[in-house]
């Protein structure tokens, strides 16, 4: 999980809306009420008026506020700090917070993800925000900084897309005030590429669960006319489409997949307790196993297996970069090959994982080695793994035993006996 988006390198694009409330009479005005002419009361939050508002405005601010922390269930107490920037301000914001980390020389992870399909040449190079690919933001919030950062784009910001964005930033002002992100992360364990991806699910997803609420709301849909869980499916499916049809999945991923994924969580925790469940699931951290298990239900922990750390010769560093991808990163490479509907059950098979990345030592910085450790539920799907990572170009191996596969890739023509070991 990143300072802010977690796992996102660039700047989001504003999302499809979600609205806004007013809980002082003169936070809006009468053209930003003809905006919402259709709309009905929040269940549970009736008393709130709900009429977009400038969101600019700390009145505004103060209100959607108060609808963000009666959506939750809780206390709205007071703002975290709010800096309005203009956009070519935060173009410099952002370029001085991301740009200062670019890597010099072969990115070693970057070159394994592209041998497992997640990405292109120059996916995880630094794109610099500039004045046009910022125009569409509304901004954000940095749960590191405990601050909100909102972009003025020199006109009001008084319409329904700001509105719902803005209770969704400070759903997730409110979450962190609750848990301190910072320290969950660490409590929980999110160190790895497949639980944060889990994490943003549930960060991004709890606030797009509640904002879809009131996004309805101001559409004037009641819930007997909003299958609210039939547009999240939609949008997952929607999403999944988008995600793989991109060049490097891997880095879409971090723009798709944690909003309908992680809202169709949130909503079925709510269903089955309300607030208090949704809360629940931040006792742990989701794995993406989890999130994809069913449209219907979300699935159980599946249990995890880890085998030895593969002992590399003197060639290679002795200290790998050491991650997961998760079912959900096993999905996306596999979909390369396999159809969907072969894919997808496959993945979900996935029963624990390892990925080492190694590099050349002095002499031969530049030389990459893979090695996929993946646990799988049963043999027989150990074995379609096996068949379904087999082949491709370049020097790769495939092993199983039982229901262990192993995958191994390099780029030069070391011998890999090494990558395999058998526990």
């Amino acid at each position: 999980m990143s300072a802010n988006d977690m796992s996102r390198a660039q700047p989001a694009s504003l999302p499809t809306a979600l609205l806004c409330l007013a809980l002082l009479s003169n936070a809006c005005g009468a053209e930003d009420a003809q905006q919402a002419p259709h709309a009905v009361p929040i269940p549970g939050c009736e008393m709130l008026d709900i009429a977009p508002c400038d969101t600019q405005t700390r009145a505004c601010q103060l209100s959607r506020l108060e609808l963000a922390a009666c959506l939750r269930g809780t206390s709205a107490k007071a703002l975290p700090a709010v800096t309005v920037m203009t956009e070519e301000a935060y173009v410099e914001f952002f370029n001085a917070r991301f740009g200062a980390n670019q890597l010099i020389g072969t990115n070693h992870f970057e070159v394994g993800m592209t041998w497992l399909g997640l990405a292109e040449a120059g996916s995880f190079s630094f794109v610099p925000a500039t004045k046009e690919s910022v125009a569409d933001s509304f901004g954000a919030y940095y749960w590191r900084q405990k601050q909100l950062v909102l972009i003025d784009h020199g006109r009001p910001a008084d319409d329904v897309a700001s509105n719902v964005e803005l209770v969704a930033e400070l759903i997730r002002a409110l979450r962190d005030r609750d848990i301190d992100i910072a320290m969950w992360t660490t409590a929980v364990s999110i160190f790895d590429v497949d639980s944060s991806w889990g994490g943003d699910a549930m960060y991004f997803g709890e606030a797009r669960f509640y904002s879809n609420r009131y996004q309805a709301a101001l559409d004037g849909l009641d819930a007997s006319h909003f299958d609210e869980f039939a547009r999240i499916n939609d949008g997952i499916r929607e999403d999944i489409d988008w995600i793989r049809a991109h060049p490097s999945p891997y880095v879409a991923t971090n723009s798709r997949f944690p909003h309908n994924f992680g809202a169709r969580a949130a909503y079925l925790a709510w269903q089955s307790n309300g607030v208090e469940a949704v809360n629940a699931l931040y006792d742990s951290k989701l794995l993406t196993q989890q999130l994809m298990a069913s449209e219907a239900e979300m699935g159980p922990p599946p249990t995890l297996k880890y085998h030895g750390r593969p002992r590399a010769p003197s060639e290679w560093d002795q200290n790998p970069s050491v991650t997961a991808l998760g079912a959900w990163g096993l999905f996306l490479s596999l979909s390369r090959t396999l159809a969907v509907d072969e894919a997808w059950p496959l993945a979900l098979s996935w029963s624990g994982e390892q990925l080492f990345v190694y590099k050349g030592v002095e002499g031969s910085e530049d030389e990459t080695a893979l090695v996929w450790q993946l646990e799988m539920t049963d043999e027989a799907s150990a074995s379609a793994l096996e068949a379904a990572l087999s082949p491709g170009a370049g020097y790769r191996q495939v092993q199983r035993t039982g229901t262990f596969v192993t995958l191994a890739i390099a780029s030069n023509e070391d011998p890999l006996d090494w990558a395999f070991v058998v526990d």
